[in-house]
């Protein structure tokens, strides 16, 4: 398709947008920067990348497209390899029979066009989009290709195999383990997408034919990419010594770490191997060791609940469980707390397993399994320290789970966490471990039981109207019309509809009736029947209701984390029982 070739300058000039000695000035820098004109223009405050998108799409008579809205298309990125892509800064977005869609920066480059349509075999329609929207899509659309970007460094991946002194002798650099070697770049790489992509942890999983690589991003998995069955040894022997890992030890399981720091961030990696009949799985923990601790209020408990929060903190002694599976954000919800009640008059002391977040002023102690360093030892001589506050990363045993207790009667405020699936059930949970139900009822003051929910993501949330299957689940007549929220996918979320997650609660309070029950050995059902009833305890799906009502998340994403059967409660409409427009019976 013959192209008729105008220059930007001309075209600026034409709609007045500049004038000819800004164009001059933006040429004599071009020759020096190589930069492209449009750039140049826009650095130099010409003309803002708004008014020249604007421009060019009415001068050219072609679309503006705001790519962060758009669904993109992760299957058209094999029409045009990545590096292509990144060279010409473009984007696939659609292909209609012989007609390929890209989105660019710069739609004025003929040869760029030119170059695609041979590559491609297709006629390029050209759209134009802003060059930080380009780079964003960019990432989208071919971030999980790590054969791809390794490639481009011009090192071939596809044909590599890994010399014996490789395998063997992969070199690493103090803490951050940089090497240059391709290997090397490729476990880089691997890790530094994952830190991009929010992944909290990453799987690489071999197997007869690949070796599979999975982030774990918002608590669910997902496959980025499989690497050849050649890679399983250099790479997962790479990780190995990066971790300081037995690299000949194939055959039993082994855990270390290594740290990393990329874009001013410290990453500490928590690595552990498996044998299996295929070689040695990985799992990588990431720890993002500079994050921004969230504070109570950021977590998602409504306001009636941050109360009660509130309210168990405060006291100067006693026990206080968070419960969840791993992975339900205990560990944060204890840190939001410790900075919450952290201060000058107060020393505070943590046993934990890793210590994931540094904390001003509190004395914080990694478990040393290989030392001897359990919690329960920790524990007896943390109360040598003359703490105010100590925090015990997990509750594994009784003989833990008794000088926890012990301490809480003698005058400390102790946090802790215990794998239940609900609030009441964890003061059963005590019991089955042997704690005495004095000793429970004497010190245990609250529980937190809590789960994590993904978010809408901001950038494509619509409104809809709930389907009668969605009303009977939230326990809504179906007669009423209710609006929901969802999100429709974008490259934002990465075409998922969620972008980030948030809490949903059940908080238990031991009142005076509660600690009698507890000496009387009351059942979980009793137990959870007093706490509805006396304290207005939601449970977890209730909890999750109402954020499904407030937009907050979706029908889809509470079933995945809270049981279907249908709660106990009735709606009444938003606002009228209450907060979150519940009556409880």
């Amino acid at each position: 398709m013959q192209r008729e070739k105008r220059r930007l300058g001309d075209i600026l000039i034409q709609a007045g947008m500049i004038t000819p000695d800004q164009l001059a000035a933006a040429i004599e820098v071009q020759k020096q920067t190589k930069d492209r004109l449009g750039k140049v223009l826009i650095q130099l405050g010409f003309i803002s990348e708004e008014n020249l998108i604007k421009t060019l799409a009415h001068q050219l008579k072609i679309n503006y497209v705001n790519l962060k809205e758009e669904k993109l298309d992760p299957s058209l990125a094999q029409l045009i390899p990545d590096k292509v892509a990144r060279r010409h800064m473009v984007v696939p977005l659609a292909r209609m029979g012989q007609v390929l869609m890209v989105a660019m920066a710069d739609p004025l480059n003929i040869f760029a066009l030119d170059d695609l349509a041979f590559k491609t075999g297709l006629e390029i329609e050209p759209v134009i989009a802003s060059e930080k929207d380009i780079l964003f899509a960019l990432d989208q659309v071919y971030g999980t290709s790590l054969v791809d970007r390794i490639e481009s460094t011009g090192e071939d991946l596809q044909s590599y195999t890994a010399p014996e002194e490789e395998k063997e002798e992969i070199g690493v650099g103090e803490e951050t383990g940089i090497d240059e070697g391709p290997i090397s770049q490729l476990v880089n790489l691997i890790v530094s997408e994952a830190v991009k992509e929010r992944a909290s942890d990453i799987h690489l999983e071999p197997d007869e034919k690949a070796l599979r690589i999975r982030y774990r991003v918002d608590g669910l998995l997902r496959e980025t990419t499989s690497l050849g069955p050649r890679f399983i040894a250099p790479v997962i022997s790479r990780i190995k010594i990066m971790s300081k890992l037995d690299i000949s030890e194939k055959r039993y399981p082994q855990d270390g770490r290594f740290k990393f720091t990329m874009d001013q961030k410290v990453i500490d990696a928590r690595v552990s191997t498996f044998p299996t009949i295929y070689g040695e799985n990985v799992v990588i923990r990431l720890l993002d060791q500079s994050s921004i601790l969230l504070g109570l209020e950021d977590l998602g408990f409504l306001p009636s609940d941050l109360e009660k929060v509130l309210y168990l903190i405060q006291k100067p002694y006693g026990f206080i469980l968070v419960t969840g599976p791993t992975g339900s954000g205990k560990t944060t919800t204890l840190y939001a707390i410790l900075n919450r009640i952290n201060s000058p008059e107060k020393h505070i002391v943590t046993l934990e397993d890793p210590v994931e977040y540094r904390l001003e002023m509190i004395r914080q102690c990694q478990i040393n399994l290989k030392a001897g360093l359990t919690f329960a030892v920790g524990l007896r001589s943390i109360l040598r320290q003359d703490p105010d506050g100590i925090m015990v990363g997990e509750i594994r045993d009784f003989e833990t789970a008794e000088i926890a207790i012990q301490s809480a009667l003698t005058g400390h405020l102790v946090l802790s966490t215990l794998h239940t699936n609900d609030a009441p059930s964890t003061l059963i949970r005590l019991m089955d471990m042997g704690v005495d139900p004095f000793l429970i009822s004497s010190s245990v003051e609250g529980v937190i039981a809590q789960r994590l929910l993904r978010l809408i993501c901001p950038n494509c949330k619509e409104p809809y109207s709930a389907t009668e299957e969605e009303k009977r689940e939230l326990g809504l007549p179906e007669k009423e019309e209710v609006l929901l929220h969802r999100g429709k996918g974008c490259p934002f979320c990465r075409g998922t509809g969620y972008k980030g997650r948030l809490g949903i609660f059940e908080i238990l309070i031991v009142d005076r009736e509660l600690k009698e029950m507890i000496l009387k050995r009351a059942g979980q059902r009793d137990i959870e029947d007093h706490a509805r009833r006396r304290q207005q305890m939601k449970s977890l799906r209730e909890d999750g209701i109402a954020k499904v009502l407030k937009g907050i998340t979706t029908v889809e994403e509470l079933n995945r984390v809270t049981p279907k059967e249908a709660p106990f409660l009735t709606f009444t409409g938003v606002g009228t029982e209450g907060e979150d427009g519940f009556k409880r019976g």
